[in-house]
Parts: structure tokens; C-alpha cells; sequence
């Protein structure tokens, strides 16, 4: 992990928190700053970027409060995605900041405008792994901070939990949601097999667990009448991922 990143992120939204913006981290530093696991050699990966979620309401604030921790908008990118997106870019190397407003947009789409001042720093751990599950063609990475999420955080309904029901509910009422959650679950217990030392037991019994709890939870007649179609037509966006 790069120092600077991570300091960056956390640099950012303590200045976003006294200036009263609802700005939280997702992504891979999210799950870097979360899970020990993530942060063990064996685990380690690369960052390129860091990600955030904020208010399209606060578009204006949060542009200025990056300008004052030292980024620059990407104008062209900006211009034609402001509305739901931003990026912002250091001046001397690499490092970006990818700034998704209200909604989490990839291979599926997310309100999270109101569940951003639910966790500090972070979006919550139910939303985090959320926006990990969702991703269709996952890399060698996603696995890897699926695996640290669900290996240290329970489930459960306290603040650092990862809340089933919750998850379960959205994938009852949108059928590509359930369909892409259960193939990750799916990809991630087959990728953790390999890796009993790493409490994979844990891991496998936190995805059984989120496994039974949207299987069970009752479906929406909109979700049973687009199962009948299933994997005929596809049930994903594909994401532009953006700088």
C-alpha cells in the first residue's frame, strides 16, 4: 500500500468532515482501513486510486475542498460525467480520486445518498462488500478484499457488521442483483478454497450464512417475473471505469 494514498484518504475526509460534507471512502482503501487482513503481506495489493462517495448536493463544496488538499478536476472527464461522477488528479504523479455522487454506479446501481452518515470514514461494511459482490468479471484484487471483508467483519447488526438482511433485501427486489451477488459468493468460496490458512473457514461460513439469508428472504413479483428470463438476456451494466 502507498503511505501517501492511504494518508491522502484519510487526510481528505477528516477535512470533509469539518467542513460538514458527507464524504466517505469506498473500494480498496476502504477495505485497507477497515480489515486487518488486507493489511497482511500475504494480502497485500496495489492501489492506483482512491475511491469516495459524496453528495451530488455538495458538488460544488466537495470541488473546492479537493482543490484545497492539493487535486485538480479532471475538466474533460468532469464536464461530461459531473453530474453522477468526478475525478480529481495530483499535479506531480499518478494519484486520482474517483468521486461517485449519490449513487454507486458499475455493474449495478446503488442509492447510497442516505446511508452515507452511517459509518465514519468509510462507507458501512453491508454497503462496502455491496459494492465489491456487485462486480461481475471480478480481478485478482476484488477477491482479495471480498475475502478480507468477510474475514473480519461479522455479520450482524452492530455499527462494524456486515447486516444480511439488509443485503438480502435489495437482492430480493432486483433479480440481476441476486444474480450477480450469488455468482461472486460462488467465485469467492472457489477462490478461497486454496487458501486454508488464511481462515477460509471463517469465510466459507460468512458466505453460507449470506447465501441462506437471500435465499430466504421473499421476492418481489418484478424479481420472479425476470427470473423467468434469466441469463437469456444480460442483467448487468458494463461500468466505464472512468481515469
Amino acid at each position: 500500500m502507498s503511505n501517501t494514498l492511504y494518508d491522502d484518504a484519510r487526510r481528505i475526509v477528516a477535512a470533509a468532515e469539518g467542513a460538514g460534507l458527507s464524504l466517505r471512502l469506498l473500494g480498496g482503501i476502504a477495505v485497507f482501513h477497515l480489515c486487518p487482513t488486507a493489511r497482511h503481506p500475504d494480502f497485500s495489493r496495489s492501489y492506483k486510486d482512491i475511491d469516495m462517495i459524496g453528495r451530488a448536493g455538495e458538488r460544488t463544496a466537495l470541488q473546492r475542498l479537493f482543490s484545497e488538499q492539493g487535486y485538480e478536476p479532471d475538466r474533460e472527464f468532469n464536464l461530461l460525467h459531473g453530474a453522477q461522477r468526478l475525478i480529481f488528479r495530483h499535479p506531480t504523479d499518478e494519484r486520482h480520486i474517483d468521486v461517485f455522487l449519490d449513487r454507486f454506479q458499475m455493474c449495478h446501481t446503488f442509492d447510497l445518498r442516505e446511508r452515507l452518515i452511517l459509518h465514519p470514514v468509510t462507507l458501512t461494511p453491508s454497503d462496502l462488500l455491496l459494492t465489491k459482490l456487485q462486480v461481475v468479471e471480478a480481478t485478482e484484487n476484488d477477491l482479495r478484499d471480498l475475502f478480507a471483508v468477510l474475514s473480519d467483519l461479522p455479520l450482524g447488526d452492530a455499527p462494524n457488521a456486515i447486516d444480511a438482511s439488509y443485503i438480502a433485501q435489495l437482492a430480493s427486489r432486483d433479480w440481476g442483483v441476486y444474480r450477480t451477488l450469488m455468482l461472486s459468493l460462488e467465485r469467492l468460496e472457489q477462490w478461497s478454497a486454496g487458501r486454508p490458512m488464511y481462515g477460509v473457514y471463517r469465510v466459507s461460513a460468512q458466505i453460507a450464512a449470506l447465501r441462506a439469508a437471500i435465499e430466504a428472504h421473499p421476492k418481489t413479483v418484478a424479481w420472479k417475473m425476470r427470473a423467468r428470463i434469466g441469463d437469456r438476456v444480460r442483467w448487468y451494466d458494463i461500468p466505464d471505469e472512468g481515469g
